[in-house]
């Protein structure tokens, strides 16, 4: 089993498109050693359980995170329960000391920032940007944590700086970007925002032919998912989003949700961490995230869409079952690029392209090739 701890609802940031309803809540000790012994007990043949720590922002209760790994490190101690660590932050806490903790533990970090767009919505309580501290810490981001992914959230008063932003934290060192569009309800996606998108689209594109071209690896999702919808096929939409199935989100009070969109909905609670997963409620909830939504059953593109993740339309929607226009709109624009991006670097068989896509083993290889050109390197 693998949870994500929502340690706290606090957070030093008012990012315009946040969905976490901020306050004073924090996850109490007891309430997360609880979890871990959760994650370890439901855990079968001691596979490995990861444990993510959520917010608001995590860091803010930096103190909790470490007694959180010592207690997990002393089961592992104990019982040989295998675990790693995840942190989704907003970076503007980071500092040497944590970046040599979560290196010591192998933890992977997700570093929210939208590149030229961050002033634009993520900012401080008082209004200010975030932009300057976060980009005097990227560099010592970088130095400890080489793999930190760069998370970068589109909104449509900004979507016209979305190519730009990508190539800025590609230029910045970081070679794991994801790009997510805001889904939520109070975005304003119309067609000239859309048209935007799809510009700015194409230009990431040619960027990422460019890169890819140039020998230099890295990970792109709006544009490597999409791919790998097609060569997944079917599978694609099963091995998406599974609620409660592999993943629990646990509330600061310990209560248990399939996903970090669920939290605090009692209609979606599915036990707590001291009594266990309810597996009637679990089975429930999982048989409702498995309905195929009516509208799309008949969609050319319905085993390559999104449109399964009941946590994106309970954010678009309000509703697992329905699907956002926007999403629709979205996966008819991204799909045709992803796939013109593909054919044309399969067809020239660059080398780099077909291994990041074809063999299962590139991962691995090339984790071997990084830290080996770095022992030459140094």
């Amino acid at each position: 089993m693998h949870l994500t701890l929502h340690i706290t609802n606090k957070c030093n940031l008012q990012c315009k498109y946040c969905y976490v309803s901020q306050g004073a809540e924090t996850m109490m000790r007891e309430t997360a050693y609880a979890a871990v012994d959760l994650a370890a007990g439901d855990a079968k043949a001691k596979k490995p359980c990861g444990l993510i720590f959520f917010g608001g922002e995590p860091l803010v209760e930096r103190e909790l995170i470490y007694d959180i790994v010592k207690y997990s490190q002393k089961i592992k101690k104990e019982t040989g329960q295998v675990f790693y660590y995840k942190m989704t932050t907003n970076g503007t806490l980071l500092d040497e000391d944590f970046l040599k903790f979560s290196r010591s533990i192998n933890m992977m970090l997700g570093f929210s920032h939208d590149g030229y767009a961050q002033d634009d919505c993520r900012v401080f309580h008082d209004g200010t940007g975030t932009a300057k501290i976060l980009e005097e810490k990227i560099p010592l981001l970088l130095k400890y944590q080489p793999y930190a992914v760069a998370m970068c959230t589109v909104n449509p008063e900004t979507v016209s700086k979305l190519a730009s932003s990508v190539e800025w934290l590609f230029n910045k060192g970081f070679r794991y970007i994801t790009v997510s569009l805001n889904y939520d309800k109070s975005a304003k996606w119309d067609n000239k925002s859309l048209a935007v998108l799809e510009s700015e689209y194409k230009k990431l594109a040619e960027l990422y032919i460019k890169w890819t071209r140039e020998n230099m690896k890295f990970y792109l999702s709006c544009f490597e998912m999409k791919i790998l919808s097609h060569l997944r096929g079917e599978k694609y939409c099963e091995d998406r989003c599974q609620l409660g199935r592999k993943q629990i989100s646990v509330a600061p009070d310990g209560r248990l949700y399939p996903c970090v969109q669920f939290v605090g909905d009692a209609g979606y609670e599915m036990g707590d961490v001291f009594s266990g997963v309810d597996a009637e409620k679990r089975k429930i909830i999982e048989q409702k995230g498995s309905v195929n939504p009516p509208a799309c059953e008949n969609c050319a593109i319905n085993k390559r869409c999104n449109h399964t993740c009941g946590c994106l339309n309970r954010q678009a929607t309000g509703s697992i079952a329905e699907v956002s226009p926007v999403q629709c709109a979205h996966e008819r624009i991204l799909l045709p690029i992803a796939d013109s991006i593909a054919e044309k670097l399969y067809k020239e068989r660059n080398s780099l392209f077909i291994h990041k896509h074809y063999n299962d083993f590139y991962p691995i290889l090339s984790l071997i090739e990084d830290k080996t050109a770095n022992r030459i390197k140094y």
